[in-house]
């Protein structure tokens, strides 16, 4: 029988990378790298600049006309939104244009907001 020959060239290396801190908690030296994962984005709904958030957000303030954007699901455009004071205790509520009711986060206060989309009965629709 004929032994198997390893050629080291075969072989990537592998090596560990230490942390400045002195923790080894990396292995380098895959063939391919993965290309890193991309946050999604959505546009300003006020200035339509291009916006990057973390996954999972619910809201995102443009850094450059400062608006509050809604991550709405599916959508590339950020949904406008509404900054509601609770009538009990006074605490800022945001919620997306078009809510209907709107839980404080600080005393569960339930608010009926539809008042504010009629305007002598008719619906404001959101400037885009």
């Amino acid at each position: 029988m004929a032994a198997e020959t390893s050629n080291a060239s075969d072989h990537l290396p592998i090596f560990f990378v230490e942390n400045p801190d002195g923790t080894i908690d990396t292995v380098a030296g895959a063939d391919t790298i993965q290309p890193p994962q991309t946050n999604p984005q959505l546009k300003c709904h006020h200035c339509e600049t291009l916006l990057e958030f973390t996954a999972g957000a619910s809201y995102v303030q443009c850094f450059i006309c400062r608006t509050m954007n809604a991550v709405l699901s599916a959508q590339q455009l950020g949904g406008r939104t509404m900054n509601m004071l609770c009538t009990v205790c006074g605490t800022s509520n945001l919620a997306p244009w078009g809510t209907e009711y709107v839980r404080c986060g600080q005393c569960s206060t339930v608010s009926d907001v539809t008042h504010i989309y009629n305007m002598q009965g008719s619906y404001r629709q959101p400037r885009r």
